[in-house]
């Protein structure tokens, strides 16, 4: 859905249409497979699947290629970073995993409560780039309790390359994960070698519907990824909408007030897009804002901006987990209590925090600061610890800005875009959600997830 009249308009699909295995998404993806075979630009996230085979790279290629053909071509975003000359690794496109919008909409506690409710939490509130769940074991009172918290960033577009392409080395990475062997008939319904010979499209169509859903109205046929966590499921944490504002935030906006010429402040590019609901997110404001500070750099003299470029691999990428200051029987949890895993250092995609089952301790039982002052964690205080944001490529050196990359868009009243307004339709979503888990549909969450490996 193109949300504004404008050539830098952000197109971003709607909850309802973000199923990548729509029937025109699947014809250019297709045709973009053909023509992209030969030269990869990316290579598997984080480098966690070098075994993968020639033709889920090229799908996987195909797909970021036509999400940047879907937009105009931007004077500072491009799409292979080979094409900059003399790079450097931006360390700015980072943020914090736990959701915002709850904690604005709701406040802090309902936001904690909120959030750790399992699939339905994820699908509805976990918008940032993080999707997490607590692994539920039983103590020997046999009483229910979190035993460990699992969080991944890993691209759901990814992971339906895999099973579409190279669907060997798919059920190995699942049975690396869960820690037991699938087979392709109770994944996908149907035996490997009738998988592979369906269409693509039939593949596509069928991996959305056996382990993705579509929102909490209509879960994934299959529980896998409810309980494992394996990549993310929310279509607000998509690489469509990455790339989107990504492109968004890479053009120079100008803002003409008083016979002046400003630079346009984020609120007021979101405000212009018919966006402002994005502003209220951590993930899809900072890379607008990154983007857009690299597109108009600050300072005196005429206007200059830089290239730019996702790093290869492309991926989301934990940056990092602030595990200090956490604490198990008044002193610091273990070291290998953290385990990151699913891509090559500097790149994970995947964190488990907390004690295998081999170990008598339990997550509810490690406390924030020590002492008076020591508080539970949940999963939420987990996800706030973490950064999480894709690897950028920037060129070391600024260019002149041309009159004609100049874009200007109207100003608008400081303050324009307040979030957690109870009166806006992001937090009366959100209060009618925790109105529905108050009551009946979120409650029995915790006990599916009793089925982690």
């Amino acid at each position: 859905m193109v949300v504004a009249n404008s050539p830098r308009a952000i197109s971003i699909p709607t909850a309802a249409e973000c199923v990548w295995a729509t029937s025109a998404n699947l014809r250019s993806c297709l045709s973009e497979i053909k023509r992209n075979i030969e030269m990869p630009v990316f290579q598997s996230p984080g480098l966690a699947d070098q075994g993968v085979n020639d033709a889920a790279l090229a799908a996987w290629n195909a797909r970021v290629q036509t999400l940047f053909n879907d937009h105009d071509v931007s004077p500072f975003l491009v799409l292979d970073p080979r094409d900059i000359e003399d790079t450097q690794t931006s360390d700015e496109f980072k943020w914090p995993g736990n959701p915002r919008e709850p904690l604005d909409c709701l406040g802090a506690e309902l936001a904690e409560r909120l959030s750790d409710l399992g699939w339905s939490s994820r699908v509805e509130l976990h918008n940032e780039y993080l999707e997490y769940a607590l692994v539920m074991r039983p103590d020997l009172t046999g009483r229910i309790r979190p035993k460990r918290f699992v969080a991944t960033t890993e691209l759901m577009e990814w992971w339906m390359a895999m099973a579409v392409h190279d669907l060997e080395h798919f059920l190995h990475v699942v049975a690396s994960i869960t820690r037991r062997s699938y087979g392709s008939e109770e994944l996908f319904g149907v035996p490997a070698e009738r998988w592979k010979a369906l269409d693509i499209s039939a593949r596509m169509a069928c991996f959305h519907r056996r382990l993705v859903g579509t929102g909490r109205a209509q879960p994934p046929e299959h529980p896998i990824n409810v309980e494992h966590v394996l990549f993310m499921s929310a279509g607000t944490n998509s690489l469509s909408d990455l790339t989107s504002v990504m492109h968004f935030g890479s053009f120079p906006y100008l803002v003409s007030q008083e016979g002046q010429s400003r630079r346009a402040r984020l609120d007021e590019m979101f405000t212009h897009a018919n966006r402002k609901d994005l502003f209220c997110r951590n993930a899809l404001s900072q890379v607008a804002r990154n983007a857009n500070e690299l597109a108009l750099i600050e300072g005196s003299g005429p206007p200059k901006g830089r290239a730019m470029a996702f790093a290869d691999p492309l991926g989301m990428y934990i940056r990092s987990f602030q595990s200090s200051g956490l604490f198990h029987d008044e002193a610091n949890t273990p070291a290998d209590w953290v385990r990151f895993s699913r891509g090559v250092d500097g790149m994970p995609m995947r964190l488990e925090f907390g004690p295998s089952d081999d170990d008598p301790s339990f997550l509810d039982e490690v406390r924030l600061d020590t002492g008076a002052a020591a508080h539970p964690v949940s999963g939420y205080t987990l996800a706030s610890r973490i950064e999480v944001g894709p690897l950028v490529k920037i060129a070391a050196t600024s260019r002149p800005i041309t009159k004609v990359e100049l874009s200007e868009i109207p100003a608008a009243e400081p303050d324009g875009i307040v979030c957690g307004l109870p009166g806006t339709q992001r937090c009366r979503q959100i209060s009618e959600f925790a109105d529905q888990c108050e009551n009946v549909s979120c409650r029995n969450e915790k006990a599916v997830k009793q089925s982690d490996g």
